[in-house]
């Protein structure tokens, strides 16, 4: 009896021992920022639908390890958390409604984050946020911890079969690292 509850003992010691070391390893960790943005410059074209209508196609590329400080810490990521995805209109040559339009960024292997609009009248300065309704942070945040190179993409139609316009999309993300 008396070696069971030393053994039980050493084990209890042991288990508190392995809980400690993770507390004080955690005191290492390095919090930072890692926002990307990139311009998505869109030109209109007509439909072959209807005149009236266009359709636009377009793809820009984000580097994950442009970011300084996710580059410096890359192999000691211990977890990506997307704060903020938006898009703002910085030019517009004509007024424009998107009848509609699907928003991607993708990578191979992933789950892509999509967003969809539809009857979204654009106008400069306006910022459109893009939620997590259906885990579209989950999939980005899966994407980012690959560090690869991913895609976002823009298609769409409107109600002009004329126009072009730019959106700046801002990704926002809060890195957690453990150099040790």
């Amino acid at each position: 009896m008396k070696t069971l509850l030393k053994l039980s003992f050493i084990l209890l010691l042991i288990g508190f021992g392995n809980t400690g070391c993770e507390k004080i390893k955690s005191l290492a960790d390095v919090t930072f920022d890692a926002n990307y943005e990139s311009t998505i410059d869109v030109d209109v074209v007509p439909s072959a639908l209807k005149a009236t209508n266009g359709t636009f196609f377009e793809t820009v590329t984000i580097d994950p390890l442009s970011n300084s400080d996710m580059a410096t810490y890359a192999n000691l990521i211990k977890d990506i958390d997307v704060v903020e995805v938006s898009a703002e209109v910085i030019s517009l040559s004509t007024p424009v409604q998107l009848i509609s339009a699907t928003l991607n960024a993708s990578s191979t292997g992933f789950t892509d984050a999509s967003w969809s609009f539809a009857n979204e009248t654009l106008t400069v300065g306006k910022v459109l946020t893009l939620s997590n309704d259906a885990g579209q942070f989950d999939n980005l945040q899966k994407i980012l911890t690959s560090k690869n190179v991913f895609t976002v993409t823009l298609q769409g139609q409107t109600d002009v079969n004329e126009a072009t316009f730019s959106l700046l999309m801002t990704f926002k993300t809060r890195v957690t690292a453990n150099p040790l």
